[in-house]
């Protein structure tokens, strides 16, 4: 079953933009519409319905709704944690919204922090996470290794006081490949998520990590992780933890021929950091 990872089309990758900031877009405006005493669970089935309606037809995984310290990832996190639960928003919460729908076999993965209200630690941990944006770029473009980047990425957050949770992710990853697999007259489903995309994931990393691959369709620090990019496009997702204070971002950044830029100028937390500079309010703002 072809899923392709490279070598897209003009066409495909202005697909892939224009449905990244489709996501972004349900993400924000979801955001702007909490009022407070929400759950996860009642955000998560609402993002649900609402990418539907704009036309997913599966996801990679379902969308993740983080609230207070949870946006943290606290002691050991396995993937169970990640599941809504029936924790109802709280002024000075934390938020994480994280999707990964699929349209017609393009896969996007977005996410979207704030905090609901103010806090701040929230608001120096969003400044601090602004600068991989940058050193991810700069490090794949000096021909630096998968493995070397996310070991510096986890080292200077730790140098500054947060801890770099994105290794309690499925997969340790500080990102992974965005694909476009074939379209089936039929959807195939895996415990909620899309059978051929999260099968194939498992099938590439089972098989570089026994030797019998190299291309491994995660980035992390581990040693399938050593060998300098490789073409096609990667959701970078750098995620920090303190205490109850939690933040990430996640965005496409296209490789081609070694060399790295990111697939949209302005994701919105391109915004929200303009707006922290500036010590303005980073709240979502969406009102479509």
């Amino acid at each position: 079953m072809f899923i392709k990872t490279k070598h897209f089309s003009k066409a495909e990758l202005s697909r892939f933009q224009d449905l990244q900031r489709q996501s972004f877009t349900i993400l924000e405006s979801t955001a702007a519409s909490l009022t407070g005493g929400e759950t996860e669970q009642d955000v998560a089935q609402n993002l649900v319905r609402r990418y539907r309606a704009a036309g997913a037809d599966s996801f990679f995984h379902l969308p993740v709704v983080l609230f207070g310290a949870r946006t943290a990832l606290p002691g050991k996190w396995p993937i169970g944690k990640f599941f809504p639960k029936t924790k109802s928003l709280q002024p000075g919460d934390s938020v994480i919204l994280d999707a990964a729908p699929l349209f017609g076999g393009y896969l996007v993965d977005t996410s979207y922090s704030f905090c609901f209200g103010e806090s701040g630690t929230h608001r120096g941990m969003m400044q601090h996470l602004a600068q991989y944006r940058e050193q991810v770029l700069n490090a794949v473009n000096e021909g630096q290794h998968f493995k070397q980047i996310a070991d510096q990425v986890a080292a200077t957050m730790a140098a500054a006081g947060y801890e770099p949770v994105h290794t309690k992710h499925p997969g340790e990853v500080l990102g992974h490949r965005a694909i476009k697999t074939p379209k089936l007259p039929f959807q195939l489903r895996l415990q909620g998520f899309d059978a051929v995309s999260l099968s194939w994931f498992k099938l590439k990393d089972n098989l570089a990590s026994s030797g019998l691959g190299r291309s491994s369709p995660l980035w992390n620090s581990l040693n399938t992780s050593d060998h300098q990019a490789h073409d096609g496009l990667w959701l970078v997702e750098p995620h920090a933890g303190m205490g109850e204070v939690g933040a990430k971002w996640e965005e496409i950044l296209v490789i081609e021929d070694g060399q790295a830029r990111w697939l949209d100028d302005q994701p919105p937390h391109i915004r929200q950091w303009s707006q922290i500079a500036a010590g303005s309010d980073y709240q979502p703002t969406y009102a479509g």
